[in-house]
């Protein structure tokens, strides 16, 4: 049997087909939502990503890199507006090359689409998975006519989002088995509790609502394309990232009725013209402007709330394997959510190519060992950027706007700008390189440490220069962060280094 099932047509799923199909196997994606590209008149979701090494990295490594970044828009730094109407401009990186890429989600999917057709996946659309039985590899969907077929293959990816049903199936099948039988996913307990499989939704307390910077009438940009805007404003946010035609994608960051702080500050309370309007006077009186169509689209756009997904185990045996949001959905607030997920595929290639897997060498201890090792090696990873990303929430609705924040950072990025090769920020690792998300978090620690101690020091900061002592800063980072990195073989010299060499050891049956 040489058929693959990929379930979730959207960005993971479409790449992971392409990929599969171009190593010569028979691969069916099943999508439950109608064709993207039909343009029907469907509710899909719009807001901008942003596109960084890793996902670059995966689209490189399939040869569709170059198109892709004609899609995209060059976000060069953060824009931080304040309420009295200053602008703060705070670089991604060393230069201006360190930047991030704005794309449009609807545009890359249906990109990616056609890609994944042409090459000869089978795509179905209207069907969404409802049963599987892995005993014999057959997989139950129902069309748009709710009538139910069967289909068989050798294994299923499930590609199919934040609300997986491939996981829901993943897990039914898990939690039957008797635990020895398992071999559990790193971390599997972190939650607590004494049920060997496990998986926690976190709401993060916040609902997003997605607005529109037009052109002007003149046809002028309504902002600097080169940056990517924030107007932060404690416990709420606006922000902008541009689209290819000069216009700006807007999404407004609001707390919910999750929200640990009690506020009237949500979608639900402010509600009505005159709410809207005194909303937007008191707290981004410089965006009224270029946000024409506020009010409309305020009350016709729905919102949305942001949630965390962890789960304890990937996959099952040879049969079936998460990626993307059904095993890591993340918070927006790292850029990651796409990038962790195509770095997915990174890593399925990879283990493909390390294990020999090919249509005449696919049994199910084949695949099976490449599954284990898979999960191994990306729970961690997916644990960490949940982490991070819900961390650079608190950073960009508060602490950008902070005066020792925004010196700590300017700091920070005077001492990555003298001595590169042996430290970066921990966003450059995140959005520039491809160390493993793990150890960007555990880097992040250390790196706070070389702050801590070079801020101590009370470094002076003339005419928007950061005066550093190198020797010392340099002597702090070997202090602090170079045994780590020596260990673990990171080379910040060389961001494009695949670090697929970095499998924990196997964890102990229960």
């Amino acid at each position: 049997m040489q058929n693959i099932i990929v379930v979730g047509a959207g960005l993971s799923g479409s790449l992971l087909a392409y990929s599969l199909k171009k190593r010569g196997f028979e691969v069916d994606l099943y999508e439950s939502r109608e064709d993207l590209r039909a343009d029907i008149g469907g509710v899909h979701r719009s807001i901008n990503l942003v596109l960084t090494s890793r996902g670059r990295y995966a689209l490189r490594n399939l040869g569709l890199e170059d198109e892709v970044m004609k899609l995209t828009v060059p976000a060069q730094a953060r824009a931080i507006h304040f309420q009295n109407g200053e602008v703060a401009i705070q670089p991604y990186g060393k230069d201006d090359n360190e930047c991030n890429y704005s794309v449009s989600r609807a545009e890359l999917n249906k990109h990616l689409l056609t890609v994944a057709e042409k090459a000869g996946v089978n795509i179905h659309f209207n069907c969404r998975l409802v049963d599987t039985d892995f005993s014999n590899n057959s997989f139950t969907f129902m069309d748009a006519k709710n009538k139910r077929f069967t289909k068989t293959a050798q294994i299923c990816f499930g590609a199919d989002g934040a609300g997986s049903v491939s996981r829901k199936q993943l897990i039914k099948h898990l939690i039957d088995q008797p635990v020895p039988d398992l071999e559990l996913g790193m971390e599997s307990n972190r939650w607590g509790g004494n049920t060997h499989v496990q998986i926690a939704i976190q709401r993060l307390g916040v609902s997003y609502k997605e607005l529109t910077f037009p052109l002007k009438r003149d046809g002028g940009k309504p902002l600097d394309t080169r940056y990517l805007h924030i107007w932060p404003r404690g416990n709420h946010f606006l922000m902008g990232l541009a689209n290819l035609d000069g216009s700006m994608t807007g999404t407004l960051y609001l707390p919910d009725e999750t929200s640990a702080e009690k506020t009237d500050l949500n979608f639900d309370n402010v509600q009505g013209v005159a709410k809207v309007e005194k909303y937007m006077k008191e707290y981004y009186p410089d965006a009224i402007d270029i946000l024409p169509n506020v009010q409309e689209e305020w009350k016709n756009n729905p919102h949305s709330f942001l949630a965390t997904t962890r789960v304890s185990h990937w996959v099952y045996k040879h049969n079936m394997c998460l990626l993307g949001d059904a095993a890591h959905a993340v918070v927006p607030f790292f850029g990651q959510g796409m990038n962790a997920s195509f770095e997915d595929v990174s890593y399925i290639e990879a283990l493909i190519d390390k294990l020999h897997v090919s249509p005449s060498n696919n049994s199910e201890e084949v695949w099976a060992t490449l599954l284990r090792q898979y999960q191994r090696t990306r729970i961690p990873a997916g644990h960490a950027i949940s982490d991070l990303a819900i961390e650079n929430y608190s950073e960009m609705c508060a602490k950008v706007g902070e005066a020792e924040f925004l010196k700590r950072k300017q700091i920070e990025n005077a001492v990555e700008s003298a001595l590169p090769n042996i430290m970066r920020s921990r966003y450059w690792m995140v959005t520039n390189s491809l160390i493993p998300y793990h150890w960007v978090q555990h880097m992040g620690f250390l790196i706070d440490k070389v702050l801590d101690d070079i801020v101590a020091h009370n470094p002076t900061i003339e005419n928007d220069v950061v005066q550093l002592d190198i020797p010392l800063c340099k002597s702090l980072i070997e202090k602090h962060l170079t045994p780590f990195i020596t260990s673990h073989g990171i080379e910040l010299q060389k961001p494009w280094k695949f670090y697929l060499n970095r499998e924990l050891q196997p964890s102990t049956k229960l």
